[in-house]
């Protein structure tokens, strides 16, 4: 997509001057796939559909839980009832009361067949974030309770994230499946106007309960190549951008924009199949690990907009241990225990590479990367590509199915909570169809991981995952490779722009504007 095609895709919906001086104009990754939250699973859409919609609570800068549409809540003695009230004279954009069964609403037909809709599904997040719920219901117009089938520290920390937003009802039985074309919320902004691969518009929401908006639109323009976003930006046709391409930032500096950088909840790595020879060989795998330089990719590939990794948790996560091995970039001990294993030759292997995708960071330059690595131990990879759905196709059916070797992955927590990182991508209880790609089983990581879920204290629960992640950064079940960080370049004339500091991969556009 080059700088004129991008001047004709903002060309295509006109805007008064006035307007135009209130609007502000954001290149992102990908279109949106669909406008009903609970469908969703990507993060391009995720950046829209959080100034569309509400949840009942947010994550706070400290880590605490703030609130959104809820105005209080609390949790019975045995953990497994939450009842919460909401704020007064709640409305949808479109006026229609946001009340408790909006909310019932928004849950129950996520996880009840006989919800009328339900139907108008697939809701591919509500057994992941949901499935500890016994049942959803209204105790009057402003109190809904949620009754819990077992004790779950990160119930709330799901009740956080867009899969969790309260829809209007009304709109989304009216619509069925044409729901998620349009939407219907209580964020600070509505949907305008969506040409689908081109430009998605929204308004600001006249009936919003919380603080107006300072731009009067978001314009949001898909650049799917990320060559292309630095130039989009330079170009004046887009006021700011998603994860420009890395080498690009340097220019981007110097040319006087600015960048908003900040690691976040995020995780890249080399998925292995434990189910065969050689990875099911502990040693194997360690010395993969010490084969790959990961503070060379992070500052030659990735331009530092990466930090070095070597467990699931980043830093900033509830859980990360700062102290377990660093497999320092080692390639003589990485042959000596390829020799202990059985494999002083090396061995031959394929690596499943997308072309692109969500959260993927530059994957053919990583992979090749990382190939040049292995390759200094005698560990031979041939690089196999392919679109990012027939990856995840492949990636979904499970390594052993497949008959997968390796294969690039990665992985965005949008709760910013161990739970929802360690149970889907290592549990045990996870193997496919669930995430656990690999399967790699530990009896007393899963133990870990059911005691850290069912765990109140957040000092506790530090602590049950720190021990979790020494096991896990001993089993190396992945070749560990880097946190990302998210990275916006924007105008200077920009104002108000601010990346969350506990969840920044999701914008939050409502404060800023360009004058």
């Amino acid at each position: 997509m080059n700088k004129y095609v991008l001047t004709a895709l903002l060309a295509a919906a006109p805007f008064s001057s006035a307007l135009a001086q209130s609007q502000l104009v954001v290149g992102y990754e990908a279109d949106a796939t669909s406008l009903d939250p609970a469908q969703v699973t990507d993060l391009n859409t995720m950046h829209v559909l959080s100034h569309m919609y509400d949840t009942l609570v947010k994550l706070g800068p400290n880590g605490s839980f703030q609130p959104v549409l809820a105005s209080k809540w609390q949790m019975s003695k045995d953990g497994l009832t939450y009842t919460f009230t909401l704020k007064p004279n709640l409305k949808f954009a479109n006026g229609d009361p946001l009340n408790a069964d909006a909310v019932v609403f928004s849950f129950d037909r996520q996880l009840n067949k006989n919800n009328p809709g339900y139907k108008f599904g697939p809701f591919p997040f509500a057994d992941f974030y949901y499935g500890s719920v016994a049942s959803v219901r209204k105790v009057n117009a402003s109190t809904v309770e949620f009754k819990l089938k077992s004790p779950n520290s990160a119930f709330m920390a799901a009740l956080s994230v867009p899969t969790s937003s309260v829809v209007n009802p009304k709109q989304a039985l009216a619509n069925g499946k044409t729901f998620a074309l349009s939407g219907g919320g209580s964020g600070p902004y509505m949907l305008e106007k969506w040409n689908r691969g081109g430009q998605l518009i929204l308004k600001s929401n006249a009936r919003y309960w919380g603080n107006k908006p300072k731009s009067t639109k978001l314009v949001w323009v898909p650049i799917v190549q990320e060559s292309q976003r630095a130039v989009a930006l330079q170009s004046g046709t887009v006021d700011l951008v998603i994860n420009p391409a890395s080498e690009n930032l340097a220019k981007l500096k110097s040319g006087g924009y600015n960048i908003a950088q900040k690691a976040g909840p995020h995780i890249w790595w080399l998925g292995l199949n434990l189910t065969k020879a050689p990875f099911d060989n502990k040693l194997v795998r360690q010395a993969l690990n010490y084969a790959v330089d990961r503070k060379a990719i992070t500052e030659g590939v990735l331009y530092g907009t990466g930090t070095p990794a070597v467990q699931p948790l980043a830093p900033m996560q509830l859980g990360h241990n700062p102290n377990v091995n660093p497999y320092a970039y080692d390639p003589k001990k990485a042959k000596d225990l390829l020799a202990q294993a059985g494999y002083p030759g090396g061995f031959t292997t394929t690596l499943l590479v997308p072309t692109s995708g969500s959260g993927m960071q530059s994957p053919t330059q990583m992979g090749t990367a990382i190939q040049a690595y292995l390759g200094q131990i005698g560990v031979k990879v041939n690089i196999q590509q392919m679109d990012w759905g027939t990856f995840l196709s492949r990636i979904g059916a499970g390594a052993a199915k497949s008959n997968l070797d390796m294969w690039e992955l990665s992985w965005m927590d949008t709760a910013v909570d161990p739970a929802f990182v360690l149970d889907p991508l290592l549990s045990s209880k996870s193997f496919p169809p669930g995430f656990n790609t690999g399967q790699y089983k530990n009896a007393a990581v899963d133990k870990l991981m059911d005691q850290g879920r069912a765990e109140a204290d957040p000092k506790k629960r530090d602590v049950i995952y720190q021990k979790a992640m020494v096991l896990i950064n001993e089993d190396v079940p992945w070749v560990f490779v880097d946190h990302a960080q998210q990275v916006v370049a924007y105008n200077a004339k920009v104002q108000g722009m601010a990346l969350d500091p506990i969840s920044p991969f999701i914008l939050k556009l409502s404060n800023v504007f360009k004058p």
